[in-house]
């Protein structure tokens, strides 16, 4: 834009605040004060080929940062879709496949092959979380319970002491893995914990913006930005890194 308008002057690039979670490794995370994972570098990465835009990123617990989301204090990424969503928020292409898996007591697994499986059963996730609507609509129709908590390793704890029945972590092994490395507790007692074979769910992620912030020119040059991404199989690296 600036170079087409031909400006005397240097233009100053616009800034985009991209909000998001503060704990779901390798997936987005603060480590030393600093925002890190999978999607920190797509997005810095798409960053460095939309000029007009910076991109700062403001990562808090997941339901702090979806209000602030609501709020149209900047726009989310790693954001899940649903219809009620899709009436408040804007939605890019999706940036990142999440696999959620189910992790149970070992010595407790079950047969899951649909999420009708989990009928009465307590379910773990982050406080303010969501897979989409068809885990929505279980949810309100009292399929099963869902306790909610304040992070992975909580949830983990909580699973060990019997309070639920199973825990949705994701991304996949990695992020287990990753978050039992960070508890006394947990390292002392994984082998009590097992991941069931059948995933939950492969859910895609997005960056969404609060309608009210009227972002869709913007989230037209990032989808292209993206798509470049994809094509150039550059995405695929910067996933294969973690």
């Amino acid at each position: 834009l600036c170079a087409l308008l031909s400006l005397p002057y240097p233009c100053l690039a616009q800034e985009v605040v991209i909000l998001g979670n503060d704990y779901k490794i390798p997936k987005i995370f603060v480590e030393e004060g600093e925002p890190k994972g999978i999607l920190i570098d797509i997005a810095k990465t798409i960053d460095q080929r939309m000029d007009d835009w910076e991109f700062s990123y403001h990562l808090y617990p997941w339901a702090r940062a979806y209000k602030n989301a609501l709020g149209s204090d900047g726009g989310i990424i790693g954001l899940s879709m649903t219809s009620e969503r899709l009436e408040i928020f804007d939605y890019s292409e999706p940036i990142f496949y999440d696999e959620v898996i189910i992790v149970v007591q070992r010595g407790k697994e079950f047969p899951y092959e649909t999420i009708q499986d989990l009928h009465g059963k307590r379910v773990g996730i982050g406080r303010g979380g969501s897979f989409g609507d068809e885990f929505d609509n279980a949810v309100n129709s009292g399929l099963f319970t869902v306790v909610e908590d304040n992070g992975p390793v909580a949830r983990l704890n909580i699973l060990l002491v019997g309070r639920i029945d199973c825990a949705l972590i994701s991304p996949g092994l990695t992020a287990l893995k990753h978050v039992i490395s960070q508890d006394t507790f947990l390292l002392e007692h994984q082998d009590e914990l097992a991941a069931l074979p059948v995933s939950f769910k492969r859910d895609p992620n997005y960056l969404g913006f609060a309608k009210s912030m009227d972002m869709q020119s913007f989230l037209a040059a990032f989808n292209a930005a993206l798509a470049v991404l994809k094509e150039s199989g550059e995405l695929e690296r910067i996933i294969g890194r973690y």
